[in-house]
């Protein structure tokens, strides 16, 4: 049962301020809890916005729950979570909002607070070591200059506590790195999000983790995103293991001071309580109600979208799962809610939102919206099939360009006319609007 409570009036009241062009906002319904409760309580004290303090505030406690508790869907899930902040440089308050979240967080597991939490991602090898299991190598014994016998020897005692925070404030650079000869963090990246034990084939990199638990939140601009994303392969899951999250500052509060982590007090020793529960190996499963709910809308979460924004969101029912179980996970529960699915939901919503709002495009089809801009530029708005084939310098395939122009067609956006030439029919792409 979410607790009521009465907030104190700031001493000035923050001038509310309007974003042109942002994604919808956040729903109440994603800020329930003690999670909501905690954002809440900060807000009124902070120019972070509520969609970033609540994500850092359930990405940090998921991390410091670790891998004991799971929940089964298709395979096995923990709150591991991976999202990037997106919104302007400096008034998108991203560092803000961690800083915010990481003095409640602080409190809860002052270990975790100190020793699992690290920033800057420039390999794979450098995330493997953070979390990097015992080495031993074997050693000679000798007994007057000659071998008599060899044994182990630790030469790198490792790190036990396999729970790792990152915080990556340039994800644009992270972006790049992964463009560049033998870098490897696009698949370190992508296997500790599935929880696998890492490694790599790289010579001289001895270093492997055993059950890490990693989680990412990062930082990037619009632009930044736009232009770098383009770049890499959203086909091969790492974009879409990101959840999205649009940020921009909330209010102004020129006389700002600290987070009143205090008043958070009732909450803060209820997460105490709710972390020594997650210590306890176990699933966490849907109770009936949650579970009536997840069958009503896991068609639509498995659909997809078409294009770059249908990459970027293609794990909703992964998502909606984790974040379900990392919201039940913080209000101490046994079983995961209805509330705890309908506050997942919500936020994925707002990340998908997000994820629409950075990269979507008329069509969501890079073809479809290259030949629909070529198109528009045409003076008399069409082009022969020749013509659209050099937009693309001859190699783009015809299944992507019939899959192009299907789009447009559904859409009523241009239609396509066949001529007889005499010889090969000649097909025309006509906008509809410039139809005689």
């Amino acid at each position: 049962m979410n607790r009521v409570f009465t907030f104190d009036e700031p001493e000035s009241e923050p001038e509310e301020i309007a974003t042109p062009g942002a994604p919808p906002e956040l729903s109440p319904d994603a800020l329930r809890g003690v999670a909501g409760d905690i954002v809440h309580r900060i807000l009124p004290h902070t120019e972070a916005s509520a969609p970033a303090l609540l994500f850092n505030l359930l990405s940090g406690f998921g991390n410091m729950a670790g891998r004991d508790v799971y929940t089964a869907a298709g395979s096995i899930h923990h709150a591991r979570l991976f999202g990037v902040l997106a919104g302007p440089t400096g008034t998108g308050r991203k560092g803000t909002s961690w800083k915010a979240a990481r003095s409640i967080l602080a409190e809860i597991d002052p270990q975790w607070s100190d020793d699992c939490q690290a920033s800057g991602m420039s390999s794979g090898e450098g995330i493997i070591h953070h979390v990097r299991d015992e080495r031993t190598e074997q050693k000679s014994i000798k007994e007057k200059g000659r071998i008599v016998d060899y044994q182990d020897e630790i030469v790198d005692a490792g790190v036990t506590d396999k729970r790792l925070f990152l915080i990556e404030e340039e994800f644009g650079s992270v972006l790049k790195r992964m463009n560049g000869k033998d870098n490897t963090l696009s698949t370190i990246i992508r296997e500790a999000w599935d929880g696998n034990d890492l490694r790599t084939l790289i010579k001289n990199a001895p270093d492997q983790a055993t059950e890490p638990h990693i989680s990412i939140v990062a930082h990037i601009t619009k632009p930044e995103a736009v232009d770098l994303i383009s770049n890499v392969d959203c086909q091969n899951g790492f974009v879409n293991r990101f959840l999205w999250i649009y940020t921009d500052r909330s209010k102004f509060l020129p006389d700002a001071g600290l987070i009143p982590v205090e008043d958070c007090r009732p909450e803060i020793e209820a997460l105490k309580g709710a972390l020594n529960r997650a210590r306890i190996p176990r699933e966490i499963p849907l109770d009936p109600e949650a579970r009536e709910l997840w069958r009503a809308v896991y068609r639509d979460l498995s659909a997809g979208k078409p294009g770059i924004v249908g990459s970027v969101t293609a794990r909703a029912e992964a998502y909606a799962r984790r974040l379900a179980l990392t919201y039940a996970l913080m209000d101490g529960a046994d079983e995961q809610s209805v509330t705890h699915m309908e506050s997942a939901l919500a936020l994925w919503r707002y990340s998908e939102a997000t994820a629409q709002w950075i990269f979507g495009t008329p069509f969501n089809h890079l073809e479809a919206d290259r030949i629909y801009k070529a198109l528009k530029n045409a003076p008399d708005g069409r082009m022969t099939r020749t013509d659209i084939n050099g937009i693309f310098h001859n190699h783009a395939s015809a299944e992507k360009l019939d899959e192009a122009a299907n789009i447009m067609e559904k859409q009523g956006s241009i239609y396509r006319d066949k001529k007889d030439t005499g010889g090969r029919k000649q097909e025309n792409w006509i906008l509809t609007d410039r139809a005689k």
